[in-house]
């Protein structure tokens, strides 16, 4: 019998991975506070040293922390008052208290400042909520008149358009779809100084385009928690500390002979700007892993 040798492998090596961890608590001159320019939403990360030496060819954001107590209802926002027409006069209502809060909150809060300008003004209306969504559909804000006759019109603003305050019905009933209270939908995370190198470029819809490590949008992973008067409690609503792991990342191609250095990270609302400092005051910190590969 003939003998045949067998064919031998060839020893090989499971490519080699590293983490690139990232704290927005690092960033330059962080003592606690933020200023105009060390804000978690936009600063720069800088060492004495290049911060990966290369050596590898991709990189791919694995997992994504958000600690996030900013208010969805304040004056950077445009989002404190109603303004309104009774009669031939336009009026606007004093501003709600910057906070976090829920539809039914704001409509018991909208009714009392509404009802404190009425008598102030002299204004012939009282103001109520009646309804819930899961008896009625939805809630309705009531301005009734005494006597009746006296029309009110509500003037398109940033409040009235996330509470979705529909047209009156029958009077001074104005029915409240389906709210969201948010200033933001999502929220982009940009560092161009590890993204300039990828070869396919993100799109989007939007007129601006950016490259971004990664968009976290404001939803529950599962079905939202209701109010009291049923509406769905939206990611944002109040404070919350998540965290994403992502099991399909995006994967950015590297040059193995260029270091990564100094990085500056940018966080974008869904308005297409930078956070504002304002709305952050230490309200908003964040996490991000991103591992780095051979192959």
């Amino acid at each position: 019998m003939e003998f045949v040798p067998t064919d031998r492998g060839v020893p090989t090596r499971e490519a080699s991975t590293a983490n690139l961890l990232i704290d927005s608590a690092d960033r330059v001159g962080f003592s606690g506070g933020v200023t105009a320019t060390n804000s978690a939403a936009d600063f720069s990360i800088t060492k004495n040293q290049s911060i990966l030496n290369g050596f590898f060819t991709r990189l791919a954001v694995t997992e994504v922390v958000l600690d996030w107590c900013i208010p969805n209802v304040a004056p950077e926002f445009g989002n404190v008052s109603l303004e309104y027409v009774v009669g031939s006069q336009s009026y606007t209502s004093p501003p709600l208290a910057a906070g976090h809060y829920t539809i039914a909150r704001i409509l018991s809060d909208l009714t009392a400042v509404l009802n404190a300008q009425a008598i102030s003004e002299s204004l012939p209306l009282t103001w109520s909520v009646s309804g819930d969504v899961p008896t009625n559909g939805q809630a309705t804000l009531n301005a009734v008149s005494s006597p009746p006759g006296t029309t009110v019109i509500f003037i398109g603003n940033n409040l009235q358009a996330q509470l979705n305050i529909q047209k009156q019905v029958a009077g001074n009933f104005f029915p409240i779809g389906c709210p969201a209270l948010l200033p933001y939908t999502y929220l982009d995370f940009i560092c161009d100084q590890l993204t300039y190198n990828q070869d396919l470029k993100d799109e989007t819809t939007n007129l601006v385009g950016r490259n971004t490590l990664y968009r976290w949008v404001l939803a529950w992973d599962g079905p939202s928690p209701v109010d009291t008067l049923g509406y769905p409690i939206f990611q944002g609503y109040e404070p919350f500390r998540t965290r994403r792991y992502l099991a399909f990342p995006k994967q950015i191609r590297w040059e193995p002979n260029q270091p990564i250095g100094q990085m500056l990270f940018q966080v974008i609302g869904s308005d297409g700007e930078i956070i504002p400092v304002a709305a952050v005051e230490g309200n908003f910190e964040w996490n991000m892993c991103l591992q780095v590969s051979e192959v």
